[in-house]
């Protein structure tokens, strides 16, 4: 079953349609049961790696089925329509997993005329965000001013930790030059956005969540930001000024699902957004856990309908 959700308002167009769906497969239901057990195993960090952007390993499946190049700045040989940047989540601490490679070789499959790319960013502990991000936002200038000289758009795709640092990016960079090239769309999956981890629905919403856990996401949040205050919009997308999107034509997309702890935050982003005016879609699941999207290369009902959602807005961003 689902169902799209729009706001009806005499003096402000809306601009955001809300996919909301409620079915749970049997699947699903015997995969969220039976990680319960052993989520902080799945989700923990295996070493901790060096400061800086680390190389990534390329993954079997993205060799056997792509053209795989590792580079290190901003600049794409071949010329397309197109440049998809994906930042993968893991906590802020963890590289790609065989989940991420699968989503982005999905990518080059089904987007036409565009240039997907993994991005390895900065990870805590010993890059947090104070190091970290001055650093990104170095090469997210790079970026930009490199797609606009060859007349292509930027979209930035990222899950969990990684749709944090999209956001948090996009939005700082056009507090500091609004007039500045950015990309054309945001696509979050999952995202964190309040590090500060006092909404009273996460706990609600712990008993359901078969992944996540606040002591889990409260530790690996505090890692991240280190210095930085929980609510500085440098780290915090949902305490930052979202009317830049709107004035600069920033279409931000995403899903999210209701047993996530991470959910309750997202929404609130989410309704900011809508509220502000920001252009977007999202795909809201009942029942669903983090980033359950990427779970679609298990052939999952829920998991392959929303890869399918999102590389459908994708094609059509």
């Amino acid at each position: 079953m689902s169902s799209v959700d729009t706001m009806s308002s005499q003096d402000i167009e809306d601009t955001m349609t809300i996919d909301r769906r409620t079915n749970r497969s049997i699947p699903t239901f015997i995969l969220q049961h039976l990680i319960k057990p052993f989520n902080t195993r799945l989700i923990q960090p295996k070493e901790d790696l060096p400061a800086g952007s680390n190389p990534l390993e390329i993954h079997r499946k993205a060799k056997k089925s792509c053209d795989v190049q590792e580079r290190v700045n901003g600049s794409v040989r071949n010329k397309k329509r197109k440049r998809l940047y994906y930042f993968a989540g893991g906590a802020w601490s963890m590289p790609p997993s065989s989940e991420h490679w699968a989503l982005c070789v999905e990518f080059v499959k089904q987007l036409p005329d565009t240039t997907v790319s993994i991005v390895s960013y900065p990870l805590a502990p010993n890059s947090p965000a104070p190091k970290a991000l001055p650093q990104l936002m170095v090469m997210y200038k790079s970026i930009m001013r490199d797609a606009q000289g060859a007349g292509e758009e930027v979209l930035f795709v990222g899950d969990s930790a990684g749709g944090n640092v999209i956001l948090c990016l996009t939005l700082a960079a056009l507090a500091e030059d609004e007039k500045a090239p950015c990309p054309t769309t945001l696509m979050v999956i999952s995202p964190a956005c309040d590090l500060s981890n006092q909404n009273p629905e996460m706990s609600r919403t712990e008993k359901h969540d078969p992944l996540l856990r606040t002591r889990f996401t409260g530790d690996s949040a505090t890692k991240w930001r280190d210095s930085w205050d929980a609510k500085d919009s440098r780290v915090t997308p949902s305490a930052a000024d979202v009317s830049a999107l709107v004035r600069r034509g920033v279409q931000v997309h995403g899903v999210t699902g209701s047993y996530d702890i991470l959910s309750p935050d997202a929404v609130l982003f989410r309704d900011k957004c809508r509220a502000a005016g920001v252009r977007g879609e999202w795909l809201h699941w009942e029942k669903q856990m983090h980033c359950f999207a990427l779970a679609w290369m298990y052939k999952l009902p829920e998991s392959v309908a929303a890869k399918d959602w999102i590389v459908d807005v994708l094609r059509r961003s």
